[in-house]
């Protein structure tokens, strides 16, 4: 070896071949640990990768559904269509509902009513009526007797032999009680399925005098033209007689012709119209209200007591002025 080839080899770094030999291991290293993570990444994948996306796409279908049922409207119609079945179980032969027009009776929708004041002597007093139907005129002869007949019940004392005087088959009826005409209700309820009873004093007297309140059916101002009074003959007149005896509502006769029971008792407390009630209250006969005054009445007392003209009496007098209309509750 010459002298400048030893100070050339001293020259040279002598770690070199060391760090190429440590490098090696490394890199073996490094690619094994590379396999391994690809390997145990790959298996994972496969053994849990998949499975939560499976499930996730369950859940979202299950939370979906709901959501999608719950704002579509179908499950209204179900709804109803459920309730209506439970009806159905609950009566398996439902009454079918019944159309009231044509019927005789009007619509009359709720509302309210001013009671007492004027010349009545009772405070002022406001009632809240709901929706009702009301014979359209007072009830008949000729209603009358088919509730006779078909029910097997005492004819009024002015019929001979239980039979309606001539011509009068269109007249209202008289010479019943308080207890003919609540029997009379029961009848019409069982013959066409929904509630009838005689007419509280504020239902009556709201079909009378209409929203509008007025003092007589036609309005604020006295019309003898209207009724029949004890100054034209005091003779109880057919139904529709009057075209202007007529309220807001279609209801025709509520003033003048035949007083009419209501439904309403007269209070314990609640004062007297004169001695003869008096009396009788004493005895213990249970009083009624009768609305709207009658044919025997004079014009002075119709014109001043108006609609809101009321008496009270025994529900168990039958007297020729006093006769009737009824009410019928339509079923929501």
């Amino acid at each position: 070896m010459t002298e400048k080839t030893a100070q050339t080899l001293e020259t040279l770094p002598v770690s070199q071949p060391a760090e190429d030999s440590r490098m090696l291991p490394l890199a073996v290293a490094g690619l094994v640990c590379f396999v391994i993570a690809v390997i145990l990444g790959t298996g994972s994948w496969m053994l849990f990768g998949s499975h939560p996306t499976k499930k996730t796409a369950q859940e979202t279908a299950v939370e979906i559904q709901p959501i999608a049922v719950s704002n579509s409207e179908p499950p209204v119609n179900m709804q109803i269509q459920n309730t209506t079945a439970a009806n159905t179980a609950a009566n398996p032969n439902p009454e079918p509902a019944v159309n009231l027009e044509g019927q005789g009776v009007l619509k009359i929708g709720g509302g309210e009513v001013v009671l007492g004041g004027g010349n009545t002597k009772l405070p002022l007093e406001r009632a809240i009526v709901g929706e009702f139907w009301i014979a359209e005129t007072e009830v008949t002869n000729a209603q009358y007797a088919e509730f006779v007949k078909d029910a097997n019940y005492p004819a009024p004392s002015d019929w001979k032999k239980g039979e309606i005087p001539a011509g009068r088959e269109n007249f209202p009826v008289a010479n019943i009680s308080w207890n003919d005409a609540a029997e009379f209700c029961k009848w019409k309820e069982k013959k066409i399925g929904l509630p009838v009873r005689l007419p509280t004093e504020a239902e009556w007297e709201f079909a009378a005098r209409g929203r509008e309140g007025y003092k007589f059916p036609w309005g604020n101002t006295w019309n003898a033209d209207g009724v029949t009074s004890k100054e034209k003959g005091g003779k109880v007149s057919a139904v529709k007689s009057f075209s202007l005896n007529r309220s807001p509502f279609g209801v025709y006769d509520m003033f003048g012709n035949v007083w009419e029971w209501t439904n309403d008792k007269v209070g314990k407390t609640e004062q007297k119209a004169d001695e003869d009630v008096k009396k009788a209250a004493e005895k213990g006969e249970s009083l009624r209200i009768v609305k709207g005054g009658s044919a025997e009445d004079e014009e002075a007392e119709l014109s001043a007591m108006a609609v809101q003209i009321r008496y009270q009496i025994p529900e168990s007098t039958k007297i020729s002025s006093v006769g009737f209309r009824y009410v019928i509750i339509q079923k929501k």
